[in-house]
């Protein structure tokens, strides 16, 4: 390793994801950026994603064993890197090729930042491309609405994030990645480039889609410590009323999509509570562009 340039380690989550794991151990072994201390964390699988991991030693850090779930493997290995930037990698999950490189370059020219995001490509679970996943400029105020444009594999971070607001919130197990962007941007500048750098896969077995109806009581959470927070913008904080309306509204309408009319109703019921106004107005927007394809959900 060459010690004029910045460490970057790589965590990877895993449990159970053996049919996928190789392709992102090789999508990380193959960067073309010379530092890089590569963590992969198991959470015991039984699938024979050990056995994958033990061609690899030597090459990479690994560990298999029981633990308390994703957020809890990703703190694990972060608590174990040395590196000055670091990021995590989900084992369904690859980088494109040279985009640890690029993210060291944006970092080197933002010193001001602390976490730096890029764009990405979609496909589903053979790896067929179904779309680019342009991500755009950094806005907290969307993040706050819990309208996450940030793709999770195409982010990376300074030592210095971690070490300042801790590590993710384990409470989490659905937005622990929302929830880490938007206490990153109460304290650190965040920068986007325009460039895919990561490739994720969305197939129906994914935590991410399987369980989205289910975000809305990771929102709430998030939510509970963004409005209690002092470093909220006050700009932010006086609409308050206006983010949970939206959130109890995408969250009414998820759960009515897969046929939770009761959640769905009481979601919704406690969206037009707040605002009713607002209720409908987000309804329609909703409606537009999930039928739209612009938003996950419904």
């Amino acid at each position: 390793m060459d010690p004029a340039l910045p460490l970057v380690s790589i965590v990877t989550p895993s449990f159970n994801k053996g049919q996928y794991i190789e392709e992102t151990i090789q999508s990380v072994l193959s960067q073309d950026y010379p530092c890089i201390e590569y963590i992969v964390i198991d959470g015991g699988s039984t699938d024979g994603t050990r056995a994958i991991l033990e061609k690899y030693t030597g090459r990479i850090q690994w560990v298999s064993e029981p633990d308390k779930g994703q957020s809890d493997a990703i703190n694990k290995g972060w608590r174990r890197a040395k590196g000055d930037i670091i990021a995590y990698l989900n084992a369904d999950d690859t980088y494109t090729p040279g985009s640890v490189r690029t993210a060291v370059e944006f970092l080197s020219d933002h010193p001001e930042a602390g976490m730096v995001y890029g764009d990405g490509i979609l496909t589903d679970g053979t790896g067929r491309v179904l779309s680019t996943h342009r991500a755009g400029e950094f806005s907290l105020r969307e993040l706050v609405y819990c309208r996450d444009t940030i793709l999770q594999p195409a982010v990376f971070l300074r030592r210095e994030v971690f070490d300042t607001i801790g590590g993710i919130d384990e409470a989490l197990h659905l937005a622990m990645d929302l929830d880490y962007w938007i206490r990153t941007g109460l304290h650190f500048p965040i920068v986007y480039i325009p460039q895919p750098l990561a490739t994720a896969k969305v197939y129906g077995e994914a935590k991410s889609v399987a369980l989205m109806h289910k975000y809305v009581a990771d929102y709430e959470h998030i939510l509970a410590k963004i409005f209690s927070d002092q470093d909220l913008p006050s700009d932010l904080a006086a609409e308050k009323n206006a983010v949970y309306t939206w959130i109890y509204t995408k969250g009414g309408l998820d759960y009515l999509h897969i046929g939770m009319v009761h959640d769905g109703l009481r979601y919704l019921g406690m969206a037009f509570r707040r605002n009713p106004f607002r209720c409908v107005a987000d309804c329609l927007t909703l409606v537009g562009s999930y039928i739209t394809g612009r938003i996950r959900g419904f």
